[in-house]
């Protein structure tokens, strides 16, 4: 047998039928996909475009935030250009700035903090308004103080912190120095203020807290209470003591003392009331006679009333602030006064008063009410020979005595008329009156004002003689001798 043969040939027309159409699908595929694919492209060129438009848009919107931020800031700090804010508020406006913009982008995780956060830097400028507001109202109330002087009534208290003080006359600008704005832990709700001397030494830092008690007048500066005020209350509650004039029909008020004594407390003779003539002959030998009495002290110690109302006053000063009745203490009731020679005597400025203390506290504050308050004779002008017994009293010309240097040695004022006008002095420094008026050895009289708190000599016409008028001044003007150089203590002054 031959070998094996097909006759039949087998023909694949199914395939090139199936991969034609393969062909063509795959063709209308890509054409599809490359439509598709154009149109997205589009699309996101779009979008791409409207992006960019709203990223610029949010930078413009944060720019113009930013801008804001300064322009309120420039506005709230115009008042002091001492101080560089800027250099305090740049890193707090950029932070700002960023969370305005991821806000505007949606780009923040934390919306919530970024919130609160946002709103302590805007809060924080309404913090600066109020901080220099109240550092204006500190720098008035220390103004006001320090311009009494130190160790007066209403002036500071000499037992202030040296440093402290410096630091205030830094802030006010008084004294070379610098002052910087921070915010304690980084937080925008608590501004300080740093303040050092022109060597760059921090003097003080003061918070908000410390520069509302300063404009209040409540703590860090100690000034010393005004008891003047108090003093003249006292004598209008004490009517039988002190004569008083009722106001005036219609008005309301205390009764006003005249600044005379009445009857009944001043020193007697045959049961009336002693007057003392003064016969004085000037140098052209006029005849001049003038009526003195005298005023009981020890009469006024003991009156029950008198010494109930005193000690009432002198434990409401202790209860009110203890620390300014220690200052006044020691600034005013244990130095020298005109007769009051001075406790000598200091308490410790930060200590509380034991019951002790407060006892001698008390009575030292009677004492110094009653020398300083009282004077111890008092002129008469009219005097009724049925109602008065008369001393006669001759004295000397109105002359000084001097060495042969030419120094006064002696006063040409008698004793009682040295400490009447040493005292009026002294109401005139405080501001209690007015006017003295002080005779000379001539005819003339030498006339002192109060005005612009200051003493002031003027002329009978009101012109001013000398613009100031101190107690060393008017030593000379009463003949008093100068005291020793070694004396650090003068009665005036």
């Amino acid at each position: 047998m031959g070998a094996y043969s097909n006759p039949e040939t087998f023909i694949d027309t199914q395939s090139a039928q199936a991969y034609q159409r393969l062909q063509d699908t795959i063709s209308g595929s890509f054409a599809k996909v490359a439509d598709s694919y154009a149109i997205r492209q589009k699309e996101i060129r779009t979008e791409l475009q409207e992006n960019a438009k709203q990223i610029k848009a949010n930078e413009m919107k944060a720019q113009e935030y930013e801008f804001s931020l300064y322009t309120d800031l420039a506005k709230a700090t115009a008042s002091d250009p001492s101080v560089d804010w800027a250099k305090t508020y740049e890193p707090l406006i950029s932070e700002a700035v960023q969370i305005r913009s991821g806000m505007l982008n949606g780009t923040l995780e934390d919306k919530q903090g970024a919130m609160k956060r946002l709103g302590q830097i805007q809060g924080s400028v309404d913090n600066v308004v109020q901080s220099i507001a109240t550092m204006s109202g500190a720098s008035e109330a220390f103004m006001k103080d320090i311009a009494k002087g130190v160790g007066v009534q209403g002036g500071i208290a000499s037992s202030n912190n040296p440093t402290f003080l410096k630091a205030m006359n830094v802030l006010l600008q008084k004294v070379l120095g610098r002052k910087e704005v921070y915010f304690k832990d980084g937080d925008p709700s608590k501004l300080m203020w740093k303040v050092s001397d022109a060597d760059g030494t921090v003097l003080q830092e003061f918070d908000a807290d410390q520069l509302k008690k300063i404009s209040q007048g409540n703590g860090l500066i100690r000034t010393i209470p005004n008891q003047i005020a108090e003093f003249d209350k006292l004598k209008s509650t004490n009517s039988t003591i002190f004569e008083t004039v009722p106001p005036k029909p219609g008005e309301k008020g205390d009764p006003m003392p005249t600044g005379q004594i009445n009857q009944q407390f001043l020193v007697k003779k045959d049961g009336k009331p002693k007057v003392i003539v003064n016969t004085t002959l000037t140098p052209d030998k006029t005849k001049v006679v003038t009526y003195t009495q005298e005023v009981d002290l020890n009469a006024i110690r003991g009156d029950v009333n008198f010494q109930t109302t005193l000690t009432a006053q002198a434990n409401g000063l202790l209860d009110a602030n203890q620390s300014s009745a220690i200052d006044f203490y020691n600034d005013i009731m244990s130095n020298p006064q005109g007769r009051w020679k001075g406790t000598g005597f200091s308490f410790e400025p930060n200590k509380p008063l034991d019951e002790a203390g407060k006892k001698k506290f008390i009575e030292d504050y009677k004492e110094y009410y009653i020398n300083t308050q009282i004077a111890p004779t008092q002129p008469l002008l009219r005097p009724d020979p049925d109602q008065v017994a008369f001393v006669e009293k001759a004295e000397k010309p109105k002359e000084a005595e001097t060495d042969k240097g030419g120094k006064v040695t002696k006063s040409f004022f008698t004793e009682s008329e040295v400490e009447s006008y040493k005292q009026r002095f002294e109401d005139l420094v405080e501001g209690t009156i007015e006017k003295i008026e002080l005779p000379t050895k001539g005819k003339g009289r030498r006339i002192f004002e109060f005005n612009g708190g200051k003493v002031q000599e003027v002329n009978a016409k009101g012109e001013i003689l000398n613009a100031r008028v101190s107690g060393e001044d008017f030593r000379g003007y009463l003949g008093i001798p100068a005291p020793s150089k070694k004396s650090k203590k003068v009665n005036l002054p």
